[in-house]
């Protein structure tokens, strides 16, 4: 256990924050898994029927920092309930949705709410945890996001499968009650920053904004490079001769070794901040290189798929516990910042691999991710003050 240490209180908190995150992911990949039923329902091309996707992305790249910073002087926990509540409202407009428009809406509430929810959520674990622990702390809490990128997709789609798209999400919405339920009882508050007063983060000094900066951008780059080439995840694979009957099996098991990341980062993300990125990096590579041509084919082609996944899932913590120790700024606007170029990536990486993949195919759009990890770590290993190779008590200090 990670956590033996650590008072019950601060435990029971940790697991209620990953509940937090999975909830949050699964709300928003699950309209991935029933786009098809909801282009089909609105009598519109799936293409379209995207933009449920992208506007959710777009908002928490908008209004991650300026929410982060506006809401400084609330208290903590009454902003994750207030988060919870906005995907309640979100899934449930959705849900009963009469036009496409409406639908879009919700997605943009739950977008906002998303924006908050996951830039305090890293601060927040590590107000509940000693300095030394707050790697393993973001580790655990964001494991919730692997398990519902893991299950959000394969539920979704098996539910509304079953019984409809909107059932699928009033589940979620009836999940987002429960769960906003259980962090009013049993989530422990942290205190807000004394020394917010007007709600403005108060810069470090310009050495730890630059390293602040680097951390952004490595984390920027390599969430592109991910997208830019897991978006098309499926027509991968069938380009590898897997069968289309088998996609949903493999997705999930693709997704589920991407939690081993999550545990091997949490070992070096406290002690050997270098090691655990290089490692996550090096992991990616390799999946990514093995998908390049068809050197692999069939189910043999979905492990490196998985070791990719894994590495990338690796590369998480690290960056937002870079960015917490950068102190260029507070631990909440922090996490702000990496939510930002997170979904920036995300978008962004999404967008131009289709356009390349439309236009030249895998043979240019594997390479292009491949060269752009190696791009993310070169930066990251030419500043071994935001990545640095051992940490020493003192880089724990306030």
């Amino acid at each position: 256990m990670l956590f033996k240490t650590l008072p019950a209180e601060a435990v029971i908190g940790l697991c209620a924050l990953f509940a937090c995150t999975f909830t949050a992911l699964t709300t928003e990949v699950a309209p991935v898994g029933i786009l098809i039923d909801m282009a089909r329902g609105f009598h519109i091309p799936e293409g379209e029927a995207g933009l449920a996707v992208s506007a959710f992305a777009l908002m928490v790249a908008v209004c991650a920092v300026p929410l982060t910073i506006m809401t400084a002087h609330i208290d903590r926990k009454r902003l994750v309930l207030v988060s919870l509540l906005g995907y309640v409202v979100s899934n449930v407009v959705v849900a009963a949705a009469p036009s496409f428009v409406i639908l879009c809406a919700g997605r943009l509430i739950g977008g906002v709410a998303h924006a908050l929810l996951m830039s305090i959520a890293s601060a927040y674990a590590a107000r509940l945890v000693p300095a030394k622990m707050t790697g393993r702390a973001i580790s655990f809490v964001y494991g919730g996001t692997s398990l519902g990128a893991v299950l959000g997709v394969p539920g979704a789609a098996a539910i509304g499968h079953l019984a409809g798209w909107r059932m699928a999400m009033y589940v979620m919405a009836g999940l987002s009650v429960i769960l906003t339920l259980c962090i009013a009882f049993f989530l422990p508050p942290v205190t807000t920053p004394v020394q917010v007063r007007n709600g403005l983060p108060s810069a470090g000094p310009s050495r730890a904004m630059r390293i602040f900066l680097v951390v952004i951008a490595v984390n920027a780059i390599l969430f592109f490079a991910h997208n830019l080439l897991y978006t098309y995840v499926t027509p991968l694979l069938l380009d590898h001769g897997l069968a289309t009957g088998s996609l949903s099996i493999a997705l999930l098991l693709t997704g589920s070794v991407s939690i081993v990341g999550l545990w091997g980062a949490g070992l070096f993300v406290d002690t050997r901040p270098a090691t655990g990125l290089l490692g996550g990096g090096g992991a990616m590579l390799i999946g990514m290189g093995l998908m390049y041509g068809h050197i692999l084919s069939g189910w043999a082609a979905v492990a490196p798929v998985g070791l990719w996944c894994m590495g990338y899932s690796a590369v998480i913590p690290c960056v937002m516990s870079g960015a917490i120790r950068a102190r260029a700024t507070r631990p909440d606007v922090a996490g702000a910042g990496i939510n930002a170029a997170s979904n920036v990536g995300i978008l962004m990486g999404s967008a131009v691999g289709g356009q390349v993949l439309t236009a030249a195919g895998f043979g240019v759009l594997t390479p292009m991710a491949i060269i752009t990890v190696v791009v993310g770590m070169a930066v990251a290993m030419a500043n071994p003050r935001a990545f640095p190779h051992r940490l020493v008590d003192t880089d724990h200090e306030d």
